[in-house]
């Protein structure tokens, strides 16, 4: 019986750019999410209607969490899960069942061993066709025993708690940026394997040349911040005298902010898929020259215009021209790649119920350890 099952969502460490994915999934279970960082517990009750956040010691949590449950939600790989909590599976006996959930879509990974890691999972949660088509592709698909297409549940979470989000927004963004033209959000994604972000080679050029009319919100991505504390710190000291600009770094839930920005300048970030739906205009900067035309893994690049390292200086002119005279219309495109990375939307619990069938697929969990 689905009834039997104890399920919890679970943040191991700081990993703060997975809360804006398993906070309205946990929401939407009506199961608690399990972390272990002070901060990410405060923004998890802050910012998500209906979570029940709970605060775990780091060397408590492995007993208590085998103990008390037998499902785990997670964005992590099940690799990692058993390394950190093998000694209290073994001790009791017991092997927690896992269903894996995407913290956002994006092309990073195409080209590099990445998504092959999740091929220990038993259950996962896939957005639409595009997530379905790149597990295939890595070959972590045939080995689940069971999956959910979830469509956009984070949009339609956004928008079941839509003046809420919106006046946080308002209050915490829009209120401390002047009136103006256009307001632009810049964010990139941190600096992986494949060498993704732009952060440190178009942030200067993107301040310096901004015109006195415009705004700019820059959304730094929370492990840029774990790998450049001090100089990115040193950064936004330097510029928070400018009061056109806005450094985000603790404003966990995405759409309000896509919902109230004119364009958005980004990478490799899965940002850009989150902003298909709003269909406004978006600028891709390619920091390492790669070619769009064959390279997979800048397939969400046809969405908008490119912008090469040597024209950063220019970026402003190139984004103000698009507005003036809009060359080129990317509507439909972006229409036709949000319908293949999303799908359709589902009602918030008729998936909850889709996902809780994916319960049936594990055997008892009282089977042995391994």
């Amino acid at each position: 019986m689905l009834h039997d099952f104890r399920a919890a969502g679970l943040i191991y460490g700081p990993e703060l750019h997975h809360l804006d994915h398993l906070g309205p999934l946990c929401s939407m279970m009506g199961i608690p999410l399990i972390v272990t960082e002070e901060r990410i517990f405060d923004l998890a009750k802050r910012y998500y209607p209906g979570l029940h956040p709970i605060l775990f010691d780091y060397l408590a949590i492995a007993e208590y969490l085998v103990s008390h449950y037998d499902i785990v939600f997670y964005s992590m790989p099940r690799a990692i899960f058993d390394e950190i909590f093998f000694f209290a599976q073994k001790l009791l006996q017991k092997r927690i069942r896992a269903i894996w959930c995407p913290h956002g879509n994006s092309d990073k990974g195409d080209s590099i061993f990445y998504m092959e890691a999740l091929k220990k999972e038993e259950a996962v949660l896939l957005y639409g066709k595009q997530m379905f088509e790149f597990f295939k592709r890595k070959d972590v698909f045939d080995q689940l025993k069971g999956w959910v297409a979830t469509g956009n549940f984070r949009l339609q979470f956004y928008l079941e708690n839509k003046a809420f989000y919106d006046q946080c927004a308002e209050k915490e963004i829009f209120t401390k940026l002047p009136e103006a033209e256009h307001t632009l959000l810049y964010a990139p994604t941190w600096q992986d394997y494949e060498k993704s972000s732009s952060l440190f080679n178009a942030i200067e050029p993107l301040i310096k040349s901004l015109p006195s009319d415009n705004n700019l919100i820059i959304k730094i991505h929370p492990n840029s911040l774990l790998q450049d504390e001090f100089t990115l710190e040193e950064l936004m000291r330097k510029h928070e005298d400018k009061g056109n600009i806005l450094f985000l770094t603790e404003f966990p839930p995405i759409y309000p902010l896509l919902a109230r920005v004119d364009a958005y300048i980004g990478d490799m970030s899965s940002i850009g898929y989150d902003f298909l739906y709003f269909n406004k205009p978006m600028f891709f900067l390619n920091p390492n020259g790669r070619d769009r035309n064959t390279d997979a893994g800048l397939y969400l690049f046809r969405c908008g215009i490119e912008i090469h390292p040597e024209d950063y200086t220019h970026i402003h002119k190139i984004i103000k021209d698009y507005f003036l005279f809009e060359l080129r219309s990317f509507s439909e495109i972006r229409k036709a790649v949000y319908e293949y990375a999303f799908g359709h939307p589902k009602p918030l619990d008729k998936l909850k119920e889709e996902v809780q069938q994916l319960y049936t697929c594990f055997p008892d969990r009282e089977l042995d350890f391994f």
